[in-house]
């Protein structure tokens, strides 16, 4: 029976990675190409056959007059539990968000063998990577957005509560950079690591220190930027609300939605891809997009 579960979800696997790979090819053809992140590979990046070196697609920015501000970003990380990328919470959602005027980009980060703090790593560096280049792509730098479903929401939460305002004194100029998002939107990720450790009747109290380190619940800075936080009843709603408890102690922004229907992992929740279409909680990216303009993308 392990045997044959262990065959199931590595088939799964190959087929997200398969269409994850044919995502970035029509992106292409779209004439939206990918750029790495760093220049020589990432430090630690593994190579692996199927996952390429953590880079980022930018979509053209929204035309603006000389009067007017270039508009804001938002980095869309899709989820797949760190093994791979869905399709549905990348490219669809992007379209979605630049349709609606505000300018989107999306986030390839490393996957296993690499740690989820690897993949924060590379949510960081994509920040940075914006910021530095943003007169080029006509985006505002002071408006950059971090978001993401699922595991691509842990990274976001974890980014959100491990930034720096850049090294002065870095060789590379990107690292100079503050790596701050601006606002971080958090699409039905499990959002808290420590409090749900599962120890029977012990307790091991260098685990959770070590976990806790990894946790945004744990580890939320008073300097976190304001959140956005979705996901619907499918995931444990204690999430979302416990979050939202730990951000209002501390006087962050944010709002959280949480809604009845729909299964974990549905990205539009507008039946794309094959995917479920539940017309109530397709309202939430809506309510991202005038939450983002809220906040001056």
């Amino acid at each position: 029976m392990a045997d044959m579960a262990n065959n199931t979800f590595e088939q799964h696997k190959l087929e997200r990675e398969l269409t994850w790979i044919e995502m970035w090819e029509d992106l292409e053809k779209q004439g939206i190409r990918p750029v790495e992140l760093w220049e020589g590979g990432a430090p630690g990046y593994i190579p692996t056959e199927r996952q390429a070196p953590p880079r980022i697609a930018v979509f053209p920015a929204m035309p603006s007059s000389g009067a007017e501000q270039p508009r804001g970003l938002i980095i869309i990380c899709a989820g797949g539990g760190f093994n791979f990328k869905s399709r549905q919470e990348g490219k669809p959602v992007a379209e979605y968000f630049q349709k609606r005027g505000i300018n989107a980009a999306i986030l390839d980060y490393r996957c296993v063998p690499h740690t989820p703090m690897d993949a924060c790593a590379d949510g960081l560096r994509a920040v940075r990577w914006v910021r530095y280049h943003a007169e080029e792509l006509n985006i505002n730098p002071n408006k950059v957005a971090l978001s993401g479903f699922s595991a691509g929401g842990i990274l976001t939460a974890l980014a959100a509560t491990h930034f720096d305002y850049g090294n002065p004194e870095a060789e590379d100029p990107i690292e100079r950079i503050s790596s701050r998002p601006d606002a971080a939107l958090l699409f039905y990720g499990a959002m808290a690591r420590a409090a749900v450790m599962r120890s029977s009747l012990s307790y091991d109290i260098e685990a959770q220190r070590e976990v806790a380190k990894y946790d945004p619940l744990k580890c939320m800075r008073s300097d976190a930027p304001p959140f956005f936080i979705f996901q619907t009843h499918a995931d444990d709603p204690r999430f979302a609300m416990n979050f939202g408890k730990e951000l209002a102690d501390r006087g962050i922004p944010f709002e959280v939605h949480t809604f009845h229907g729909g299964r974990h992992g549905q990205g539009l929740y507008d039946g794309s891809y094959g995917m479920e279409n539940v017309p109530h909680t397709a309202h939430w990216a809506e309510l991202a997009v005038e939450w983002l303009e809220d906040q001056g993308f």
